[in-house]
This record gives structure tokens, C-alpha cells and sequence, in this order.
């Protein structure tokens, strides 16, 4: 991995559609943006922030999630998630990540720690 040298940050986003909702995903009853949606959002936006410091063959994984979901947000809302690597610690990487609805209410926040890991080497351990 590349050195860090300062804050990297980046976003994704989504709209609140049918297939992105507690009842589609099972995790609730009601048709409102699933938390594990919101997660996954968080975490593609922390994997946007430290592909720039990835060399070849690189990866991150995720390895501990501490994040609330504060706020339902409905079907056709835009959500859109940021995270900043805020620290480095060897191959262990820690953001702080947000939520934010399109209004601009925050609807979810917290940390995501992920690990650098080498995808061939990585693979090899899971299917042993």
C-alpha cells in the first residue's frame, strides 16, 4: 500500500428502490432503505477512499463494523454515503463513515475498520 499522507474520502450513492428495502432483503417488515443496504453503502464508499493507495494485486477487507441507522429513509429517496480513512495502522485501515439522505439528514453513522490484503495469497487461505 502506498503511503498515507492525509484524509482520503469518498462517496456512494443510491436511490431507495424496491430492491434495496428492509422487506426485500429481510431484514424488516417494511418497505423503508434496509441497514444492511446503508452498510453496504458505507463500505463501497470506503473502498472508493483507499483504492487510490492500493498497489497491484492489493485489497481491502472488512473486519468490524460500529455503525447506528437513525433515521427510515422511503422508497425514491436519494441516500448518499461518505467515508474518510482516518487512520492507518499497518494493513489496518479506519474510517468514519456517514449516511445522509437527500435532504441532507444524517441517517447513519460510524466506523468501518477493513485490512490490506493481497487477493491471490487472501483467496488461497479461503479455499485452502
Amino acid at each position: 500500500m502506498k503511503e498515507f499522507t492525509s484524509v482520503m474520502k469518498s462517496e456512494a450513492i443510491t436511490v431507495v428502490n424496491s430492491t434495496n428495502t428492509a422487506v426485500a432483503v429481510g431484514s424488516g417488515s417494511l418497505p423503508v432503505y434496509a441497514t444492511p443496504m446503508m452498510i453496504a453503502l458505507m463500505e463501497e464508499a470506503t473502498c472508493n477512499a483507499v483504492a487510490p493507495l492500493l498497489e497491484e494485486g492489493e485489497t481491502t477487507v472488512g473486519t468490524k463494523i460500529s455503525v447506528s441507522h437513525d433515521k427510515a429513509s422511503g422508497t425514491g429517496t436519494t441516500v448518499t454515503a461518505h467515508a474518510a480513512l482516518e487512520e492507518v495502522d499497518g494493513r489496518r485501515l479506519i474510517f468514519s463513515v456517514s449516511a445522509k439522505d437527500s435532504d441532507g439528514n444524517i441517517i447513519g453513522k460510524g466506523e468501518i475498520e477493513r485490512f490490506v490484503v493481497l487477493s491471490d495469497k487472501f483467496m488461497k487461505r479461503v479455499n485452502g
